[in-house]
């Protein structure tokens, strides 16, 4: 007996099962009572029949509900809705929105084959409703929620498809059409910007009046995108339990590389990929998960081709057998793929590809708040600022009972950082400083950073990267990396990444400037002021994430410091994983970041 027969038992007729992607029709019972409905039949612009008093949508995962979201057709009014994620490692959640009617239940549980608890087979999630709402608006809000992240990053594009599924990604407004010339249909009052399309080229659409110009039609053959909502380092470990394994023998199932299929690869040391053979879809799912790869082999030309900078990094696997080049390989592989493959980037490039932004910018620009009170860190610090990548920043350089020269901080910096300095008195509450710093800034989202601390090249970018994935209020890095100079020695610290947590190091603070101000600003104090921070932002009840630590090198000295803490405390044995005399940063860092290059003294702000 399989677990979901109770929910038909209980569930009032008649019922339509909705098949979201193909591979779940032989995850379903064998005679159940209701009918089916596979999206992949669904003509475009054709209704289909209505009158069900309750709809169950069947995906994979969360990823293959996110996708097909956009093409569960108008269903009617209903009073049960459910959703099986038959490779789910986790149940959905529902808040319903408030111009439904009462929603009287939510029922979510794991569900079970015939072979009982020893055959999983993934969650489900049951809303009932005192009166009858659109079947379509509730899966479409499943959907939404069904990731930690407001995925607000469709920018205003609005998208229609013709003659194939929709890409990777939430898009309920998504137009699916017969042909692409159907896409300037003068009727419609909210028109598409792009039409993706395949097949042989066609009529092209009419300029339409609303927007007066004709949708961009893209038939380029390429890989669709990954959903880095879903498919994300969220849960990453730096440890395993399993050898590699062939990607071949890790999916071997229909649904190719699901949620669950992630879950199980985090045990292994990493996982091998052939190109030649492998689906490079799959491929990317593992990459932009953080899975460790080593690929061999070459894809074959007549395929849509993964990026060369994602293939170049794949080559560069290292030594799996040390953590740390583990680490740091699997962090270069995401990267590459996020830059590459991601829905963010994605829909910049049809921006672009639209005429509707130019500049095709994915990564929103962030406002570096540096305050300092020592004139001898100045250089070290505005070159800190100066060297990052992937990311376009401004830096608000507010000085602590010191004037600088401006033409002198613009030089170090060079053309591509502009700058604003904010000369405070030297009793200044250091709280004071900060908040002076983000009132001068001019962008929406807020960075702190400190004086004297190491900050790697993609520092900003990996920032902005887990904020995308994870929604997150606040995001930063731990502390997982500390230079003693007194002792000259370099410990990395056992600090978890990739989750959510409490504490992230002060020095890589990333929120946006709507949290900051609900919050007060930065509070009124001289020490301490990062922990006031994250305090607010718990009580508030926001969310705080901490992405991977290899990007950041805390520096520490005797005194000097807004906090203390002997340097003693750095090194007790239960928090230490690896120690080295002198200075030893991740090559995150890149060489030449060595001691020669330390700051004269020393502290935070």
């Amino acid at each position: 007996m399989h677990s979901l027969d109770s929910f038909f038992a209980n569930s009032p007729a008649p019922v339509l099962v909705v098949a979201g992607d193909d591979p779940v029709v032989a995850a379903l019972p064998t005679g159940f009572e209701g009918s089916l409905l596979a999206l992949s039949q669904v003509e475009p612009g054709k209704p289909v029949k209505r009158g069900w008093k309750t709809v169950l949508l069947v995906v994979s995962d969360r990823a293959a509900l996110r996708r097909a979201a956009s093409l569960v057709p108008r269903l009617g009014q209903c009073r049960t809705v459910g959703v099986w994620l038959t490779e789910a490692c986790a149940p959905l959640l529902l808040h319903p929105r408030g111009e439904w009617p009462l929603m009287t239940s939510l029922h979510a549980r794991p569900l079970h084959g015939p072979k009982g608890e020893q055959d999983p087979a993934g969650f489900l999630t049951v809303a009932r409703f005192a009166e009858p709402v659109g079947a379509h608006l509730v899966l479409a809000e499943m959907a939404r929620q069904a990731v930690p992240a407001a995925d607000t990053a469709h920018h205003g594009l609005v998208l229609a498809y013709a003659g194939r599924p929709p890409a990777a990604g939430l898009d309920p407004r998504a137009l699916h059409l017969a042909d692409a010339a159907d896409a300037g249909d003068p009727s419609r009052d909210v028109p598409p910007d792009v039409v993706l399309a395949e097949g042989e080229a066609g009529a092209a659409p009419e300029s339409h009046h609303v927007v007066d110009r004709a949708p961009a039609v893209v038939r380029a053959r390429a890989l669709d995108p990954v959903d880095e909502l879903v498919f994300n380092p969220i849960g990453w470990r730096k440890t395993w339990e399993k050898p590699p394994v062939d990607l071949f023998d890790l999916a071997p199932g229909p649904a190719g590389v699901t949620e669950a299929v992630v879950a199980a690869a985090r045990a292994h040391q990493g996982v091998r990929v052939d190109l030649a053979r492998d689906d490079a879809a799959q491929v990317l799912r593992l990459a932009m998960a953080g899975v460790p790869l080593v690929a061999t082999g070459q894809q074959p030309h007549d395929a849509p081709q993964l990026a060369p900078v994602l293939r170049a990094t794949l080559d560069g696997a290292g030594d799996l057998d040390d953590p740390l080049a583990r680490e740091e390989h699997a962090l270069r592989v995401r990267r590459a793929a996020f830059d590459a493959h991601s829905t963010l980037v994605w829909r910049a490039g049809l921006r672009a590809a639209a005429g509707l932004d130019p500049v095709g910018r994915a990564l929103p620009p962030v406002s570096v708040l540096l305050a300092t009170r020592r004139p001898q860190q100045l250089a070290f610090a505005l070159d800190q600022v100066r060297r990052q990548r992937g990311a376009e920043v401004e830096l608000v350089l507010a000085t602590h009972g010191f004037t600088p020269d401006e033409g002198e901080v613009r030089a170090a910096l060079g053309d591509e950082v502009p700058v604003t300095v904010r000369p405070l008195g030297e009793e200044t509450f250091f709280g004071d400083v900060l908040d002076a710093a983000a009132a001068a800034a001019s962008t929406q989202l807020l960075l702190k950073v400190d004086d004297d601390d190491w900050y790697s090249p993609n520092f900003v970018h990996d920032l902005l990267m887990a904020r995308r994935f994870s929604g997150a209020d606040v995001v930063g890095m731990p502390s997982e990396f500390v230079h003693l100079e007194e002792q000259d020695v370099t410990v990395r610290r056992n600090h978890p990444s990739e989750l959510f947590n409490r504490f992230v190091a002060g020095g890589t603070t990333l929120l946006g400037r709507d949290l900051l101000d609900d919050l007060g600003g930065f509070r009124r104090v001289r020490r301490f002021v990062d922990t006031q921070l994250l305090s607010g932002v718990e009580a508030a009840g926001g969310r705080i994430y901490r992405t991977h630590g290899l990007g950041y090198v805390l520096r520490r000295t005797g005194d000097g410091h807004t906090w203390t803490r002997d340097a003693d405390e750095f090194r007790r044995p239960e928090i230490i994983d690896t120690e080295w005399p002198g200075f030893r940063p991740s090559s995150e860092l890149e060489a030449g970041d060595g001691p020669g290059d330390r700051p004269g003294d020393g502290g935070a702000g």
